[in-house]
């Protein structure tokens, strides 16, 4: 592979920087040009509204964080991208987060539902990790004009997750992205099972990433599936190809993530493999889905803790 280092254009700082942070927030959301989810019934994620405190369980709504990402450019050729640029890239965090509502008749078990799963970027405000408008951040936020741009860029790409799946206690969430695999940066689909426990409204969800064949269906990467419990903070370390620039300029290949949110690998077993690649999920097909992760679960913990801590019950 060629890791020559890029020329700067001797117009620098000016469009050309620009562009470069706009393309690279393009490896982590979006630009994988993967399109496999069935349209008619996946829509996009929620918008988290400005001000909504990340991971503020007391919140009538966002009020569970189900992980959060910040990320840096870190290998390959990181040293061709000029501090400027480095500095900025880890400035916005990532939220995933879901509003999980309690019920129950008086005197009996609360249960918890799922509402709604959304997305936004945060940054630390007033002590407190909080989401921002993309598009015209707070003052206080100290943001200067390259950092932005960066925002605007993240913020467009906010659209492009999707649910492609849910009832009242699961979600599939689907991303584009793109991760440094086989010696290059490849396009996947990262694909997200978010679950809230019925009985204690805890959160956890399964990650794992899928590739689209030759002939357009769907197969797991060599990575294990991966168990992420709730409120997970990601360094999200981003691989940088030089070769993959061209003029100075980057194209959509220059940059890829490297790992799967921190967690628990599991074990890819055949009904999880089958289960694991729909383009979308009715109600039955979340359950099986439901059901291998569960299975792949088992025999990470003694028969004791599996109903206490990650057993997905049944659902009609």
């Amino acid at each position: 592979m060629n890791t020559r280092n890029f020329i700067l254009p001797s117009r620098w700082p000016g469009v050309e920087c620009i562009c470069l942070l706009a393309l690279a927030v393009m490896a982590w959301w979006g630009t994988a040009c993967v399109q496999a989810a069935d349209t008619s019934t996946a829509h996009p994620l929620t918008a988290v509204a400005a001000g909504t405190v990340v991971g503020d369980p007391t919140a009538a709504r966002w009020n569970r964080s189900i992980y959060s990402a910040t990320s840096r450019i870190a290998s390959g050729n990181a040293n061709s991208v000029p501090a400027m640029i480095r500095q900025r890239v880890p400035l916005f965090t990532l939220a995933l987060l879901a509003t999980v509502s309690k019920t129950g008749a008086p005197q009996q078990p609360p249960v918890f539902q799922l509402q709604e799963v959304g997305a936004g970027y945060a940054v630390p405000l007033d002590g407190s990790l909080t989401v921002i408008a993309t598009d015209n951040p707070p003052a206080a936020a100290g943001i200067d004009m390259i950092g932005r741009q960066v925002l605007a860029a993240n913020g467009r790409h906010l659209s492009e997750l999707r649910c492609i799946g849910m009832n009242q206690t699961m979600q599939v969430v689907d991303v584009d992205a793109r991760f440094y695999r086989e010696g290059r940066p490849t396009p996947v689909i990262m694909r997200h099972f978010i679950w809230v426990e019925a009985s204690t409204g805890r959160c956890s969800s399964c990650v794992w990433l899928l590739k689209q064949q030759a002939h357009g269906s769907l197969e797991p990467t060599a990575d294990p599936p991966r168990w992420v419990a709730e409120g997970t903070r990601d360094d999200r370390a981003i691989y940088v190809d030089a070769s993959q620039f061209f003029l100075g300029m980057p194209t959509q290949d220059a940059f890829a993530l490297l790992n799967l949110p921190p967690g628990t690998d599991l074990a890819w077993s055949p009904a999880l493999r089958q289960n694991a690649t729909r383009s979308s999920y009715t109600a039955p097909a979340l359950l099986q889905l439901a059901a291998a992760i569960q299975q792949a679960l088992a025999p990470l913990q003694p028969p004791a803790q599996q109903s206490a801590e990650r057993q997905i019950p049944p659902q009609d």
